[in-house]
């Protein structure tokens, strides 16, 4: 074989292996900078329905120029979009440049109309995802996340519905620790006497793929009464369903990955944690069973609340006559007058004042009860003198806490007063009326 053959053969074996290793190149080249899409499908959790036209879309955030003024900015989202077919199938890239994001995952969300906005939480490259969601409901609970555990003094601390708020009066709280066990995982519940409460799985509610919230998302009531005084959890999650000893019914997302901290500062409550547990919750402060999740969350106002909590199961709501205590105090907090009197609905009272010591005179005008559409009854007033009138509307009064009114009045001298006027329902055998 001659020099010059054994050459060409020679250079035609470079070429080829050069031509392999730049093919092998490309071909990682492109799996690098294009990595595997998101794929799956988007169902009605109940029926199992395909939801066909949903906007599904993955996001990531990274560095990249800003749309705005072109600014090289840290946090520019990148996003991909795609609409389910008529099975609720869909296929989508990972956005953004793999050199800048690399490999991360992704946000993933799913809206449709009818349907609640779904947070799916965040997929990988290539992942195949089943995702479920449930129909948008035209009533709104209210709701939030529920605090209760234990205080750096060891002391326990539960949680009122009613309030929306951490307390540790037990006697007002709808729900509070009784025991803790980290190894395994133990958590012993227990409800105020008169309530109930129902654990079910995420298993038994056939929940197999998460999305954010789904543990309130899907089981709209409990499929037993709740009854148990107490309950056990472990690190299985699920839903529990409480009832009050006012016959008000909530639920609450056991995730015993998410819900404990071990010690911080207690929302709502001038405390600092040993132990602290915080478990979303929706609630139905109106008589009824159903607890239909849908987000925002929203608190509510807890003489509503309290006032709504009277309301009977079955029937006509009271609109009779109602006992109340009046307080007011100036702006020390000094009291300068406390009766107590009874108001029959639409028949407005006048009250003298049992003020002796205050720096001006006044009475009390037209006090009146009336009920609203709701059933709940609302007072207004008008606090009157020679020097000023105060006209106060028609506000929700109740039984837990005093509805301050706050009025700014002038003695004789012309000196500014500010005034507060606290009204609280009492027990309709609080006794006669007049001063205290």
């Amino acid at each position: 074989m001659s020099g010059r053959l054994r050459f060409f053969r020679r250079l035609a074996g470079v070429l080829i292996g050069t031509l392999a290793a730049l093919a092998l190149l490309v071909w990682l080249g492109r799996w690098w900078l294009s990595p595997a899409p998101v794929s799956g499908q988007l169902v009605e959790y109940h029926s199992e329905t395909p939801v066909a036209d949903a906007v599904i879309t993955v996001s990531r955030y990274g560095w990249g120029r800003s749309e705005h003024d072109g600014q090289l900015i840290w946090d520019k989202r990148y996003k991909t979009t795609a609409t389910t077919d008529a099975e609720g199938r869909f296929r989508l890239p990972m956005p953004g440049p793999v050199w800048l994001l690399g490999r991360s995952s992704g946000r993933l969300m799913a809206e449709a109309e009818g349907f609640q906005r779904l947070d799916a939480g965040y997929v990988i490259a290539g992942a195949d995802v089943t995702l479920q969601t449930v129909a948008d409901r035209d009533e709104r609970l209210p709701g939030g996340n529920a605090y209760l555990g234990w205080d750096e003094d060891g002391q326990p601390f539960g949680w009122s519905f009613i309030d929306n708020a951490p307390t540790r009066e037990l006697a007002l709280a709808d729900l509070y620790p009784l025991e803790l066990h980290r190894e395994p995982l133990s958590v012993t519940l227990v409800v105020a006497a008169g309530g109930g409460l129902h654990f079910v799985s995420a298993e038994d509610q056939g929940i197999t793929h998460d999305s954010w919230d789904y543990l309130l998302r899907y089981l709209d009531a409990s499929p037993a009464p709740p009854s148990a005084p107490w309950l056990t959890l472990d690190d299985a999650p699920g839903t529990i369903f409480l009832r009050t000893p006012q016959d008000r019914y909530a639920k609450l997302a056991w995730e015993p990955g998410a819900v404990m901290a071990m010690t911080g500062s207690v929302p709502g409550l001038d405390a600092t944690s040993e132990r602290l547990f915080s478990l979303r919750f929706v609630y139905r402060p109106t008589p009824g069973r159903e607890l239909p999740y849908q987000p925002p969350l929203l608190p509510v106002e807890s003489v509503r609340a309290a006032l709504q909590a009277q309301l009977p199961e079955e029937g006509e709501p009271l609109t009779g006559a109602r006992v109340y205590r009046l307080v007011v105090t100036d702006a020390e907090g000094r009291e300068l007058e406390r009766q107590q009197f009874e108001l029959i609905p639409g028949v407005p009272a006048d009250l003298p004042s049992c003020a002796d010591d205050a720096p001006l005179v006044w009475r009390f005008e037209s006090v009146r009860l009336d009920y609203d559409q709701e059933g709940l009854p609302r007072l207004q007033l008008t606090m009157d003198s020679e020097t000023f009138v105060h006209h106060s509307g028609p506000r929700l009064v109740g039984p837990r806490d005093a509805t301050v009114f706050e009025v700014m009045a002038f003695d004789t001298a012309y000196r500014r007063h500010e005034l507060e006027v606290g009204l609280r329902e009492l027990n309709s055998e609080a006794g006669s009326s007049g001063c205290e």
